[in-house]
């Protein structure tokens, strides 16, 4: 009989767990397997590249609602004479502006009203940290439950007692990379002997085909640098633009190209402005296929705070491309200073520095390129460590 399987993510924008999750139900086998995909939200960049043998449920307009601006969710509820969740939501917001230490279990407690309830799994895998495993543990009936976790958990510290109640109530514990799951079992030692390490899915042949399009970049003998990744302070992109001020001021020609959105959008267009680099520091907002810019640029660029372990970094390795990586907790899984790429420190002049390098050196870029070529990039076959675990 075939395992009937939930995966659990707030819904599929832009983002390296999303991008994951999707490659990873194209892998799965449907002769083996009846999937459910719940995203609070249906929508996202990558909700067009699920598999039609999928079946994406979803929480409902008035999760929608609820995750609205205050005022028009307030609005929605009242309108509808719904007064118990106009008063929930109007409580969830003053709790939102509290600076309580138990803001993230409290505010959960809100937000779990206005999922659904779901049963009869074989296994319930939640494939993102916080409200994604909350929700598995507290709201779905399942033989078998699984958390992934995407991120270095150093970050997460702050919420680990809500968190720890949850973790205990699992039967594993994912993370992306071994330093990645080294990290959590820091955290919460119970866990040892519950954890597993499943690396992002990476198909190159995949992504080499949807890389065909025509180059994208204009060719006037100017280099074009690559970033991938949310507007958001973990990744960094204010780094690249004050890196790319500093370039500037040094003479360097070049133009940044930047793919994604997120919630620093207006601050990272301010700051384009105050480091004067309007005329090479382009925001190019999402692409639902970025490869025909990793497959072109000239030098790719992660300038994170943070990482679980860099999807993006991995798909600009599947394209041999000149990388520059800021030294986050994780990054030495991926990146090996001098060898396939070159480690800069968070800041903007380190991160300058290592782009003026690769640009200046071209015996350096060469070196770079060939070790990258001759890297192993595909890794279907971790898939086979979530049947394991199944």
């Amino acid at each position: 009989m075939k395992k009937k399987l939930l995966f659990v993510i707030p819904s599929l924008r832009c983002g390296g767990a999303e991008k994951s999750l999707v490659t990873l139900l194209q892998l799965l086998d449907p002769e083996r397997f009846v999937v459910d995909l719940l995203l609070f939200r249906r929508e996202g960049l990558f909700l067009p590249q699920v598999p039609s043998w999928v079946h994406v449920l979803d929480a409902g307009a008035d999760y929608v609602a609820f995750d609205r601006a205050g005022g028009d969710a307030v609005r929605y509820f009242l309108r509808r004479g719904k007064l118990v969740k106009a008063i929930r939501r109007i409580r969830y917001g003053r709790l939102m502006r509290s600076s309580s230490a138990k803001q993230t279990a409290l505010s959960w407690k809100y937000i779990s009203r206005f999922l659904p309830r779901l049963s009869g799994y074989d296994a319930a895998i939640a494939y993102l940290e916080q409200t994604s495993t909350y929700y598995v543990v507290d709201r779905v009936q399942a033989k078998r439950k699984i958390a992934f976790l995407h991120t270095d958990y150093e970050r997460l510290l702050r919420r680990r007692e809500t968190d720890e109640a949850y973790y205990r109530k699992i039967d594993c514990l994912v993370g992306v990379s071994e330093a990645c799951t080294a990290k959590a079992e820091e955290a919460f030692p119970f866990l040892r002997g519950k954890t597993a390490t499943m690396h992002n899915l990476i198909a190159p042949e995949v992504l080499h085909a949807m890389a065909q399009e025509s180059d994208p970049f204009p060719r006037d003998g100017v280099p074009n640098l690559l970033t991938v990744g949310r507007l958001s302070e973990p990744k960094g992109i204010d780094l690249a633009v004050r890196a790319c001020g500093e370039l500037k001021k040094r003479g360097c020609c070049l133009c940044w190209y930047h793919l994604g959105v997120g919630e620093e959008q207006e601050k990272i267009e301010s700051l384009i402005g105050e480091e004067d680099v309007r005329d090479c520091f382009f925001l190019l907002g999402e692409r639902e296929n970025p490869y025909p810019y990793f497959k072109n640029c000239d030098v790719y660029v992660q300038p994170s705070r943070f990482e679980g372990k860099s999807i993006a970094v991995d798909e600009a390795k599947c394209f041999a491309r000149p990388i520059v990586v800021t030294d986050f907790g994780t990054v030495r899984d991926q990146i090996g200073d001098g060898v396939n790429g070159l480690i800069a420190e968070k800041t903007p002049q380190s991160i300058a520095d290592a782009v003026e390098r690769l640009l200046s050196e071209p015996q350096l870029r060469q070196t770079i390129t060939e070790n990258l070529l001759h890297e192993k990039t595909g890794n279907a076959d971790e898939i086979e460590t979530l049947y394991a675990l199944l």
